[in-house]
């Protein structure tokens, strides 16, 4: 069984995110939202780069986990210590200590990372369409024809 939510509130990032007109499935009696949990890191990410409140320890600890960056990195993208990094991540729902050119350079590396991601992902649908070949009406497999997965964004 399932109904719609018109608003629901994700927590599972350590922060809310409120997900609009979401199935709600029943399982062994628990509400569960039936939500693509890759797409809801993607819009997230690109929801807290395009947001004007500054970053919290959470959300900073987000975006770079979901950029799969280390501490290390991080600091050299932003020239801060990596043990000042985890401090402020441990910060929690606090604010950061980020100055505002370095919230800024970090929101652009994010940008950028998910504009490459963006492109690397395009430019593989482009080869599958070069490559794709569609059979002749004579050999058509009426199964699966009707199989449109691939169309769906992995």
């Amino acid at each position: 069984m399932s109904n719609i939510k018109e608003v629901f509130t994700f927590t599972g990032f350590g922060f809310d995110v409120l997900l609009h007109n979401v199935e709600i499935k029943k399982i062994h009696g628990e509400d569960y939202p039936d939500i693509n949990i890759n797409e809801v890191k993607l819009l997230t990410a690109k929801g807290l780069i395009k947001g004007r409140e500054r970053l919290t320890g959470k959300k900073l600890k987000f975006l770079r986990t979901f950029l799969k960056i280390s501490y290390q990195t991080l600091s050299e993208i932003i020239d801060v210590p990596a043990s000042t990094l985890r401090l402020w991540e441990e910060k929690g729902n606090e604010g950061t200590g980020l100055t505002v050119p370095q919230e800024r350079q970090f929101r652009v590396y994010v940008l950028e990372s998910l504009l490459n991601s963006e492109k690397k992902y395009l430019e593989k649908e482009i080869i599958m369409a070069e490559s794709f070949d569609l059979p002749s009406l004579e050999t058509i497999d009426l199964g699966l024809a009707q199989d449109y997965s691939y169309l769906k964004e992995a």
